[in-house]
Formats: C-alpha cells, sequence, structure tokens
C-alpha cells in the first residue's frame, strides 16, 4: 500500500475509520473528528463546543490518575484539540508503538467523558482566562472574529469560537449531557490515523475498541446558508491595548464544493497580495505607506478548506509609520485604497506568468511539508473527510494549485472582490479615539458658541 492510498472502514455504530499508512516513518497521527462546532451551537449557550473540547480534552471515565495528556505525554507523545466552524477534532502524535494506547483512550472518552460540576467549573475559568488573555487583553484581539460579524447576517455564521461570558456561566451539567448525546455520537465521528502502522492490524485494534459502542441517531447539521453580500460593511472597535491603528478586511469565498476552480484562484490571489517577500501589498508601487504589519489568507484561521459553511478572505493590516496617534488615517484608507488598486491591476492585466509559477510553487511547497508531520495530516485528511467527503484532496490540493490555476483564474478571483462585497473593520487605539472624540467634542461647543 503506497502513502497515496486510504483505506475506509465504516463500523456498525456507524463510526467512519480512515486509514492512511506510511511505512517510511517510525512515528503516527490520530485525529478524531467530531461533526460539532461553534455554528452548531444552540441558541444562547455560545461558547459550548469550545467548552466541550476542554471537557473531552481530561479524558473518560476509565483513563488512569491525571487524565489524558499526562498518559499520552509519558509514551513519548503530544496531543491537543481544536474548536472550528463545523468540527472539533482531537489530535494526538507518538512513536508507532503507542497506536493502540492511543485508541483505546479515544474510544473511552467517546464512551463517557468525565462531565462533572468541578470539571465544568474548572474549565470554564480556564475559558475566560483564555477569553482574556487572547481577546480582550490582547492588542488586535477581535481579529478575525469581528469579520463574519460584520459580513455575515446568520448568528451561525456570525459566532466566535470562545462565546460570551455571560452564556459560559449559565451552563449545567444536563445542556452538558444532552450536546454530547446529541453531537458525541459514533455516527457523528471519524477516526484518521496516519504514518507507520501496520493497516490489517489498525483496523482489528480499531474495531477492538471502537465496535463496542452503542449508536445513537446523528444530529443534523446546520443548513444556515448567507445571501451575498451587497454593500460594503463597516465596524469600528477601540482597542484599549493597541500601539497602533489596523485594519481588517474580509471577502466572501466562492463555494469549495460548487466553484472549486475559483476557491483555488482565490487561494492563489491571497498568496499574490500578502504572502512572501515579493507580495503585491509587501513591496514595489502597490504596497500601502505606512504598514508595519501585515497578513493576507482564506480561511478564517488561515487554513482553507476549514469549514462547509460561508468562508473568508481576509486582510490584517498594522498601520503606523507616518500614521499618527490622533486618529489620522485611522480609518486604514491608505490600505483598502492600496488593496483596491493591486486587485485592479490583477483583474484587468495580465499577470506575469513567471510571478504565477513562482506563487503557486511556492504554495505548494508549504502545503506538502505540512502533510510530513503526521498529525497534521491525520488533521487535514480527516476534515477534508467531514466535510467533503474528499479526503484524498489534502493530498492533490498542492499540485491542483501549483499546476491548475490560472492567471485568468486569478485575474476573474480578483475582479469578484468588489468593494460592495466586503467588510471592513478599524481597530482604533484608546489613545486616538479619545483624542478624536474630545476634538469633536471642542468643535461642536464652538459651533454652539457661534450660532449663539
Amino acid at each position: 500500500m503506497t502513502r497515496n492510498q486510504l483505506r475506509r472502514l465504516v463500523l456498525d455504530n456507524g463510526l467512519r475509520v480512515l486509514l492512511a499508512p506510511n511505512p517510511t516513518g517510525a512515528s503516527i497521527g490520530v485525529a478524531v473528528h467530531y461533526g460539532v462546532g461553534f455554528r452548531t451551537e444552540p441558541g444562547g449557550h455560545t461558547g459550548l463546543a469550545h467548552l466541550f473540547e476542554h471537557l473531552m480534552v481530561q479524558g473518560g471515565h476509565a483513563a488512569p490518575p491525571g487524565g489524558y495528556l499526562p498518559q499520552v505525554q509519558r509514551a513519548g507523545g503530544l496531543a491537543d484539540a481544536k474548536t472550528r466552524q463545523d468540527l472539533t477534532v482531537y489530535y494526538a502524535a507518538a512513536p508507532a508503538s503507542a497506536l493502540e494506547m492511543l485508541l483505546c483512550l479515544e474510544a473511552d472518552r467517546m464512551r463517557s467523558p468525565r462531565i462533572s460540576p468541578r470539571n465544568l467549573r474548572t474549565q470554564t475559568a480556564v475559558i475566560d482566562e483564555e477569553i482574556r488573555l487572547m481577546v480582550r487583553n490582547r492588542p488586535y484581539g477581535a481579529f478575525p472574529w469581528v469579520l463574519p460579524r460584520a459580513l455575515h447576517s446568520r448568528a451561525e455564521n456570525a459566532r466566535d469560537g470562545y462565546g460570551e461570558s455571560v452564556d459560559l456561566a449559565a451552563l449545567d451539567i444536563p445542556l452538558c449531557e444532552r450536546f454530547f448525546h446529541d453531537h458525541y455520537s459514533p455516527g457523528n465521528a471519524l477516526v484518521t490515523l496516519t504514518g507507520a502502522f501496520d493497516p490489517d492490524e489498525a483496523q482489528r485494534l480499531v474495531r477492538r475498541y471502537f465496535a463496542p459502542l452503542q449508536g445513537r441517531p446523528v444530529v443534523a447539521a446546520p443548513d444556515a446558508p448567507e445571501p451575498e453580500p451587497r454593500a460594503e460593511a463597516r465596524l469600528s472597535v477601540t482597542d484599549p491595548h493597541a500601539g497602533l491603528p489596523a485594519v481588517a478586511v474580509g471577502y466572501r469565498m466562492p463555494d469549495p464544493v460548487t466553484e472549486r476552480a475559483g476557491y483555488l484562484a482565490h487561494l492563489v490571489l491571497a498568496a499574490l497580495l500578502g504572502q512572501g517577500r515579493h507580495a503585491l501589498l509587501r513591496r514595489g508601487p502597490a504596497a500601502p505607506a505606512g504598514v508595519t504589519s501585515l497578513s493576507v489568507g482564506c480561511g478564517l484561521f488561515g487554513l482553507p478548506l476549514d469549514t462547509a459553511g460561508p468562508d473568508l478572505l481576509t486582510l490584517f493590516a498594522v498601520h503606523g509609520s507616518g500614521v499618527g496617534n490622533d486618529g489620522a488615517d485611522a480609518d486604514g484608507g491608505r490600505v483598502t485604497d492600496a488593496l483596491d488598486a493591486a486587485l485592479t491591476t490583477l483583474a484587468e492585466n495580465e499577470i506575469d506568468p513567471g510571478l504565477l509559477r513562482a506563487t503557486t510553487a511556492r504554495w505548494a511547497s508549504g502545503a506538502l511539508r505540512e502533510l510530513g508531520d503526521p498529525s497534521t495530516r491525520a488533521q487535514l485528511l480527516g476534515s477534508r473527510e467531514m466535510l467533503f467527503g474528499e479526503a484524498e484532496l489534502t493530498e492533490r490540493l498542492p499540485e491542483l494549485v501549483r499546476d491548475q490555476v490560472t492567471g485568468e483564474q486569478v485575474s476573474r478571483a480578483a475582479a469578484r472582490l468588489r468593494a460592495s462585497h466586503r467588510a471592513v473593520v478599524r481597530f482604533v487605539p484608546r489613545t486616538a479615539a479619545t483624542a478624536a472624540a474630545g476634538a469633536t467634542a471642542t468643535a461642536a461647543a464652538a459651533q454652539g458658541k457661534a450660532v449663539a
């Protein structure tokens, strides 16, 4: 069996299994995806999916003292988890000898995680601290969460992964148990194995540990289509921790299933605009003046093909040099003007073939490097299998981008990113916002005296 051959298996309880062996290595990757994310949360209970990730990481009832993570670490492995719009994934990388142990631990928490009042209180407090550190007290911490809020009309698509503190405080054990029953059934899960293992032995172990788990009805994922934006949406965020103004821009991406060629062209477009030393918005005449930090990417978290719902191409730029903290250009006008000019140039002119080749080759090289890590490969294969039924797309993607995206497709993608179809969020340092408010008040007072 070669590296690129995948073996699929479905157990009687509905659990899907994806085996992707690579006998040349010495380690394995294990990823367990559940079809639940923060778009799946019931109304009024934001943050529940992420909280449940924290609860599951503690392990199942049969885990030894100390829980799941210490046992993985003692075996020489690493493990973590993450919550996305439509998925929650638990993943690990370890020596090949740890395969049976990892499968046993994953089956244990799929059967019955440790949901207790103490764990609930502890993990809620952990997430509150995470929100404080990563969002409230971090410069520009509202990025990227503000972009879906500005661009999308459906509550499911506008949520952030952390949730609201008031909602988290109201969660209780019965709600968590119901969430587990509805969304953590074997039929809503996929186990992906990568790396140095024998597929026949792995199949035997999967059946041993997961087949006894009882199947349950699968709760359907939310259907929350978004209308195409018809007008530019603008928001302003006063950021007490930002030293310089910043601007975030978000555009809707094409559907990765029905508009695959257009989606891939947007990946290349983002790379041309802001990735690499020679990106149009980083150097040369198109680069906006005064920008100290710039990122352009596809996917809310910078990872393409990461959701089945509406997704974004995003730009984030901190602009400081030559831009004072008195609020001058705090709306990011220099950045959005430069972005519009670069998009117009790409839309109306032939893209240099050499630049296109270099850009797609660099993108493909980075994607291929990611697949060298068994854990990352397991996560990517599992995500694309769960979301699109196309695990193979993960290993085909570098070739598709490098060999099939044309300059004409990229030009069409650039023409699609119109100002009327985007969200623009400006981040204003508190000092600038205070100065601007004072200037407005002074002007109003002067006007009042003049009228009098």
